[in-house]
């Protein structure tokens, strides 16, 4: 019981940083229809918080076993709060707000990366990955209908000081943190895949590169079908409630995806299952191109969003497995951010010369490249570790 709360504290902390992400369809709403700015606004200013924490992520990947997690994550939360309720009395189209906005993202980076990586120095740290992605369908699911639904009486103030309630929230479960940093805990063992001796060599070494860009790729090939899954539906003269519906029904899917690795734990290990997960997203894909029908497009979108849920744990965990001090997961985040902000743009570039099937299709090109680093990158691990035995 005692590691569960660790894991659920983990788990909350991570999904509040995420928030902005998680909500984005409702967040980008608020800010058009209550805050005064345009879509392209928000979509420029939802890219460059998206590349900033990137940015963020990418030092922490080189740092990871010298920073204190408990200390440090107190400190970034705390100033995201108070960029949040500066954020909600500057809301507009102005300078201050874009970079306020861009330092709060900055600033729940740090947090989120440190929160991910503390699941790793505990034993069974895949089940506890399986819980956090589970409360990020959860509270997507929630949030993306109250948003809509209720924005005229949030407000864009009101949003911003949501968030920052909820970051309150954060900072009270931050003691359950570690500590110590990975390189001055006694009580943290390595247990590296790759034993490598700083955060530099494990990330240049073949398997995390391999890994890391997989993660990447694999993310930019589920923003790319995501950006015009709903425009699908219309194209094939669907109504919109059975459009919505439809993808209510695949998000609510991904509950049960992300906890079956709770269940199963590393029986099957890492990378096999995310081979049969990454399978489903091709198969659904393929559904999506070859249907006409309602059926079609609920089966293909329900196989999308059961995946994906299915697979972020397992690549999480893998991630991990790499480097229990949380470089590889770092590193991981980093090239996720990058990925789902290039995938609309790889699906926009496809989209006007083929239609919507030839953007699909790029995305099962994706998947299959992804899921192929995944496995070149066991066989790299699986190749390192029969060296050192002999």
């Amino acid at each position: 019981m005692a590691i569960f709360l660790r894991y659920f504290a983990f788990s909350v902390i991570g999904t509040v940083m995420l928030l902005q992400l998680l909500l984005l369809p409702g967040v980008v709403g608020v800010l058009v229809d209550e805050g005064g700015l345009s879509e392209v606004a928000v979509g420029w200013l939802a890219s460059l918080g998206a590349m900033g924490g990137a940015g963020v992520s990418l030092v922490m990947a080189m740092r990871m076993r010298h920073i204190p997690p408990r200390r440090v994550a107190a400190i970034a939360i705390g100033v995201a709060i108070v960029l949040d309720v500066l954020s909600a009395y500057t809301v507009g189209p102005s300078v201050l707000f874009f970079i306020l906005r861009i330092l709060s993202g900055m600033a729940t980076t740090v947090a989120y990366v440190l929160a991910i990586a503390a699941f790793a120095r505990f034993p069974s740290f895949e089940r506890g990955y399986g819980l956090f992605v589970t409360l990020q369908f959860i509270v997507s699911g929630v949030g993306l209908y109250v948003l809509p639904v209720y924005s005229a009486s949030i407000g864009a103030d009101g949003l911003y000081l949501m968030f920052a309630a909820s970051g309150v929230l954060a900072l009270l479960l931050t003691p359950y943190l570690p500590q110590k940093a990975p390189s001055n805990d006694e009580n943290v063992q390595p247990d590296n895949e790759l034993n490598g001796s700083h955060e530099l060599g494990v990330l240049l070494s073949i398997a995390t590169v391999a890994a890391v860009v997989g993660f990447g790729v694999y993310e930019m090939a589920n923003n790319a079908q995501f950006t015009y899954t709903e425009r699908y539906g219309v194209a094939l003269d669907l109504s919109d409630q059975a459009i919505g519906t439809t993808l209510l029904i695949a998000s609510l899917l991904g509950i049960p995806g992300a906890f079956a690795i709770v269940v199963t734990g590393d029986r099957f290990g890492y990378v096999v299952p995310l081979g049969i997960g990454i399978g489903l997203s091709i198969t659904g894909l393929a559904v999506l191109i070859g249907t006409q029908t309602l059926t079609g497009y609920l089966v293909g979108n329900c196989l999308m969003g059961f995946s994906w849920a299915f697979c972020l744990p397992y690549i999480q965990a893998f991630l991990a497995s790499l480097d229990r001090n949380g470089s590889a997961l770092a590193g991981g985040s980093t090239a996720s951010t990058l990925g789902a902000a290039i995938g609309p743009a790889v699906a926009a570039s496809f989209v006007g010369g083929g239609g919507y099937t030839s953007v699909f299709a790029v995305s099962i090109v994706m998947f299959v490249g992804a899921i192929t680093l995944f496995f070149f990158s066991r066989a790299k691990v699986a190749t390192q570790k029969k060296l050192v035995a002999t």
